[in-house]
């Protein structure tokens, strides 16, 4: 069966009973490996449990393709069910486990783990197709439900956040699950219990992490720092942010820009209209932001809006070579300052 994106969660946290093998697939490693363990403590309280948790790899059924089925079938020295965790299947190990899936054991659940598979994978057709198995896309999370996620996460923890705190957050997290996992929990120990997270609060703890590649892909580039910005975008690359979020966050900067200094230009205060943001600038940036400002004209920042939303086009296009298309906007942008 196929499990949609708005039930994979309640499906990971509680299993059919009926499913004996579970797929886990997608870019976001980090959300396969946290939803992987959450559907083995599901089955075993510990996941450290030599007995009824069982690693395996594509390479080992490779080399012995009846091992899955003997180790879900196999009697638990403890009693309890076992865990079967198998590691970085693909279409080659499709026929290996639809011999266990036809026959599965009801002592046992299998999680098999997976990157991208398209809608032609056999691997994925299986587990789409077959009444005891279940196929569970794991994407990073964007938008809105990015944001949710990171609620989540802090209340987890005890922690509440302000609504700006929690945009600016979402604004700078990268793809990977795991990855927004640990700054989430650097941000609730950073906090602590009981508190309620500030737009300073994850200004300074996406400082210290070196987390805001794209605030300051961002501002080296209004500040026509172009050397600098581009290696903080070889960095956010690193951090497997793409490069669709890279130029987002270019032109979120810019559209800012735009309408502070339009504010200026019609007389009101630099100091004042920074203030009108929402979210607010995080402090240690206003200063540096509002020289931008003043520097900037407004027919330049809206040329600068116009290559960023172009390049976003050209990297939504079959073929194009996005690293090389997004890195060229920002060597132009940073160069107009």
């Amino acid at each position: 069966m196929k499990i949609s994106a708005g039930a994979a969660d309640r499906f990971v946290a509680q299993p059919d009973a009926g499913v004996a093998a579970v797929l886990l697939y997608g870019p976001d490693q980090g959300l396969v490996k946290e939803r992987a363990e959450i559907l083995g403590q599901t089955v075993v309280g510990d996941l450290s449990d030599p007995f009824n948790v069982i690693e395996l790899t594509a390479a080992v059924l490779k080399e012995d393709p009846a091992r899955l089925i003997d180790e879900a079938n196999a009697l638990s020295f403890g009693g309890g069910r076992r865990f079967v965790r198998l590691r970085g299947a693909g279409d080659g190990l499709t026929k290996v486990i639809e011999a266990y899936v036809q026959e599965p054991s009801p002592d046992a659940l299998v999680v098999v783990e997976a990157d991208e598979l398209g809608p032609r994978s056999s691997l994925r057709k299986l587990f789409e197709a077959h009444a005891a198995a279940a196929a569970v896309a794991c994407y990073a999370a964007e938008g809105n439900d990015l944001l949710r996620t990171v609620e989540k996460i802090l209340g987890e923890h005890g922690v509440a956040i302000e609504k700006d705190a929690l945009v600016l957050l979402g604004q700078n997290m990268g793809a990977d699950r795991a990855m927004v996992r640990r700054e989430i929990d650097k941000l609730a120990l950073y906090v602590g219990e009981g508190k309620r997270a500030t737009v300073d609060d994850v200004g300074a703890c996406l400082a210290s992490s070196g987390a805001v590649s794209l605030d300051q892909i961002a501002f080296c580039a209004a500040d026509g720092n172009t050397a600098e910005a581009d290696s903080h975008y070889q960095k956010a690359l690193e951090e497997g942010i793409s490069e669709i979020a890279i130029l987002r966050a270019m032109q979120r900067h810019f559209q800012r820009l735009d309408w502070v200094v339009s504010q200026i230009e019609t007389g009101s205060n630099a100091s004042s209209a920074i203030g009108g943001l929402r979210p607010p600038v995080f402090f240690k940036l206003k200063d540096r932001f509002e020289r931008q400002a003043r520097r900037w004209a407004a027919h330049r920042v809206q040329h600068a809006l116009s290559i960023l939303t172009e390049a976003e086009t050209a990297c939504k296009s079959t073929g194009t070579p996005v690293e090389l298309v997004c890195g060229r906007a920002i060597m132009a942008v940073s160069r107009m300052s």
